[in-house]
């Protein structure tokens, strides 16, 4: 997709604002005209009707090119409006569509700028390109046109001086200009980035980096969007400055009055018509100026179109056939020789020849050291990445030939980093489940240990979370995402250290949460404290991107491999407590 393309449902409307534009600035150069003939006519002595139609065809020509104008920049407006509302809907979709581990590593700032930024900064584009530019040449085509045929040598002289000074100062200030735009947009998604950053992990930032702020990714991009800013002041600031000085009225007025009077008193042209030279020739340099500010707009206004065009050419995530019945093995999860790369090296896999079976109704726990890709094998499950070669399996079909709607209705995963979005919390349970009642949301979150909760809520399942009171706990909020998977009732349930952020008190809660949930359903679970899982049918030790051991909490204790290493570690620790 180009940006050719991506404009493309204005473009008729950007031609239709065009063409009216381009009349309204034909009929704008006429009162300039009429003027003109009027001071000759009276020049030369002259009185009677002439003259009186000449006044009015300059009043109807000062009413008729604004009206133009004005009707031709609303439609492109309008157009506008409405394509910037269907491209954030089309980017909301593309998001949705693509790969989840994608959209996961692309920081919630880039986000943000795509989709509410970049779509704004278009709007010169669309809004302005056709109506602001055509307006601008052809005004200042016929306007030194018409000064040509009142005097071409004047104006010839005017136009080298213009020339020299505004190309100069032009060359001094673009040179750099289309570099400087790159690195100022690339600081701007970084700032972005780093502002949404800092804004989710404020507390970790208070509490662990406080006194060495300095040192945090915001306070870095910060610097160097400081620093580029600075430079582009001086550089190209400081040229615009200096040119912007010389087009006032006042210096143009300086300059055209000596080069008249010496054209009159010379004989070379009447006194009536150095008229347009200081009525037009005050317009003509700040048009030019006003075709470079929108020339900037618009290449700034490319460059966001470019992001946009970037994010929608990404291809969706390929899909299977849709179905509704559960698969041919209901409940279980196998993988089959997979292996898997964050990047394009596929000759060190993160994960190599891995091959394992949850059986329906059994209990599967992933341990092992960090690092060893226990996160990236439930994210397969789910669908977060396709595998680079070998297959997942869900209830017996390939998670590539199935429906990502089928797949997430047979698979809860409850993560151990929560997300909530700024809704009321009965939204938030029925998040997966928008048609659900309010009954089974209470349900749900009764079976999730949380009802008792939220009904203390000012108001209970409609208050907004992130509003003043709305403000849960990191153990509340987890216990709301399992209120999530108790609702959506999928008969596998992928657990990643659903724990992680609880206190005691709430982790024996979520525990007993847990519990209820994974009855009569397929659990695979990431561990740390292997205490929590001693129980599980199977035990996967996962390290250096495949499974090392695996078997139940007995049998690898006996073995005395990686499983026993980090067992007797965590029993010393817990006696040293």
């Amino acid at each position: 997709m180009s940006v050719a393309q991506l404009i493309a449902p204005a473009k008729k409307d950007m031609i239709v604002t065009g063409a009216l534009t381009a009349i309204g600035a034909a009929v704008s150069i006429v009162p300039y005209i009429c003027l003109t003939e009027i001071a000759a006519a009276y020049a030369r002595g002259e009185r009677g009707g002439a003259i009186w139609w000449w006044g009015y065809l300059a009043i109807a020509a000062i009413v008729l090119a604004p009206l133009l104008y004005t009707v031709g920049l609303g439609l492109t407006h309008i157009a506008e409006a409405n394509l910037r509302y269907n491209l954030r809907r089309r980017l909301v979709d593309a998001l949705g569509k693509m790969p989840l581990g994608r959209v996961f590593a692309t920081p919630p700032g880039k986000v943000r700028k795509i989709v509410a930024d970049d779509t704004s900064a278009i709007h010169v584009l669309v809004a302005h390109l056709s109506g602001d530019a055509t307006y601008a040449v052809v005004s200042l085509i016929l306007g030194v046109g018409y000064l040509l045929w009142v005097d071409w040598r004047l104006t010839l002289l005017l136009l080298l001086i213009w020339v020299l000074v505004i190309g100069g100062l032009m060359v001094t200030s673009q040179w750099r200009y289309g570099e400087s735009v790159k690195r100022f947009s690339l600081a701007q998604n970084e700032l972005s980035a780093a502002a949404a950053e800092l804004v989710e992990g404020i507390r970790e930032v208070k509490t662990f980096q406080g006194a060495q702020a300095p040192r945090t990714r915001f306070n870095a991009a910060h610097k160097g969007f400081s620093d580029l800013s600075y430079e582009w002041s001086k550089s190209v600031g400081m040229a615009m400055a200096v040119l912007a000085a010389f087009l006032k009225p006042g210096v143009i007025f300086a300059t055209v009055a000596p080069l008249a009077v010496w054209f009159v008193a010379q004989g070379w042209t009447e006194p009536a018509y150095t008229l347009p030279f200081f009525m037009l020739a005050l317009g003509i340099p700040s048009g030019l100026l006003q075709l470079m500010v929108l020339a900037q707009s618009l290449y700034e206004a490319r460059q966001a179109a470019q992001d946009t065009v970037s994010v929608l050419s990404v291809p969706p995530i390929k899909e299977g056939a849709g179905r509704q019945e559960a698969g041919p093995k209901p409940g279980e999860v196998s993988f089959s020789d997979v292996s898997f790369s964050y990047t394009a090296d596929r000759e060190r896999p993160l994960l190599h020849d891995l091959s394992f079976t949850a059986p329906a109704g059994s209990v599967t726990a992933l341990v092992g050291p960090s690092g060893g890709g226990k996160s990236t094998l439930v994210k397969l499950i789910a669908r977060f990445h396709d595998v680079d070669s070998g297959s997942v399996k869900v209830e017996g079909l390939d998670v590539r030939e199935v429906t990502s709607r089928w797949l997430l209705s047979r698979v809860a995963v409850v993560f151990q980093d929560v997300a909530l979005v700024h809704d009321t919390v009965a939204n938030n349970i029925a998040l997966g489940r928008t048609d659900a009642t309010r009954e089974e949301i209470e349900a749900a979150a009764r079976a999730a240990c949380l009802h008792e909760r939220i009904a203390r809520l000012k108001d209970g399942y409609d208050t907004v979370i992130g509003d003043d009171d709305g403000i849960l706990s990191g153990g509340e909020m987890q216990r709301l995402t399992i209120a999530r998977a108790y609702l959506q009732d999928a008969p596998i349930l992928v657990l990643d250290e659903a724990t992680a952020m609880a206190d005691p008190r709430s982790e024996r809660e979520i525990h007993r949460a847990l519990s209820e949930l994974a009855r009569r359903r397929t659990v695979i679970v990431i561990a740390h404290r292997l205490s929590t899982v001693r129980e599980a049918d199977q035990i996967l030790v996962v390290a250096g991107g495949t499974i090392a051991e695996r078997g139940k909490h007995e049998e690898l204790v006996a073995e005395g491999g990686i499983y026993a290493s980090l067992w007797h570690r965590q029993q010393g620790e817990g006696d040293e407590k």
